[in-house]
């Protein structure tokens, strides 16, 4: 494989699902509840708590149609940058591959077909030539993009989540840590103009955030994928507070 698969998935939900106050879940969610204040709260802390901390190690799950892909990287969000493995199989073979990426928020470049373990920082030289970081055209690159976008500088707004739609769905353990897990807004359909979430309204996201309000996972139904892309999220010590 010598390059990044690509696909072509809506462009208005692509560059929706950049933004947690434009995303969410669309399964059956039977034991939800309406968020309280403390709860909208703790979500719209989530990507902040997590940007405090700076870095994070990931390991990623990329649906692509007839094939799975594993990203195992580590994100700098203050720099706005990825580094890591890009795991897969050769379509209709058993064949594995793994690339070397690294990539910010326009561009991403790769050393192809990888032969070991990612070096604990960038190699200097033999990079492919950086190309656009296109969401709009590519599944990988909309997981790339929606990485980086999973830390945020400020919180959200509490008070528009509160009535977004998003949804509490219930308290769960990650590697022995409890979280809650929460539903994120409710996308309109593109017919809607209602500033409440009508009844028709889906989501493509999911988020399990601690008592220290940190999103320690996350997944989302990426466009045109009947699957999830999950993401593990492992914080690493912050070195200076901003």
């Amino acid at each position: 494989m010598k390059r990044l698969r690509r696909t072509a998935p809506p462009a208005a939900l692509a560059a929706a699902l950049l933004a947690l106050t434009a995303c969410t879940h669309s399964d059956d969610d039977k034991h939800t509840a309406s968020l309280t204040g403390q709860q909208a709260e703790a979500l719209a802390l989530a990507r902040f708590t997590d940007y405090r901390a700076g870095r994070a190690d990931i390991t990623a799950t990329i649906p692509l149609p007839g094939n799975r892909l594993l990203l195992t990287a580590r994100l700098d969000w203050r720099a706005h940058t990825g580094y890591g493995l890009l795991h897969g199989t050769t379509p209709g073979t058993a064949t594995p591959w793994q690339h070397l990426l690294r990539w910010n928020r326009t561009t991403v470049a790769a050393q192809f077909n990888w032969p070991g373990k990612a070096p604990a920082t960038p190699p200097a030289h033999g990079w492919s030539t950086g190309r656009t970081l296109n969401p709009e055209t590519s599944t990988v690159d909309t997981a790339l993009a929606l990485l980086l976008n999973l830390a945020a500088d400020r919180p959200d707004n509490a008070q528009l989540l509160a009535r977004s739609g998003a949804q509490k769905v219930g308290i769960t353990t990650i590697d022995g840590q409890r979280v809650t897990e929460y539903t994120g807004p409710a996308t309109h359909p593109a017919t809607s103009s209602s500033p409440s979430p009508p009844a028709t309204a889906t989501s493509h996201t999911r988020y399990w955030i601690d008592s220290r309000n940190a999103l320690l996972r996350f997944a989302a139904l990426l466009p045109g994928s009947a699957e999830w892309m999950t993401v593990h999220i492992t914080l690493l010590a912050a070195t200076t507070a901003p």
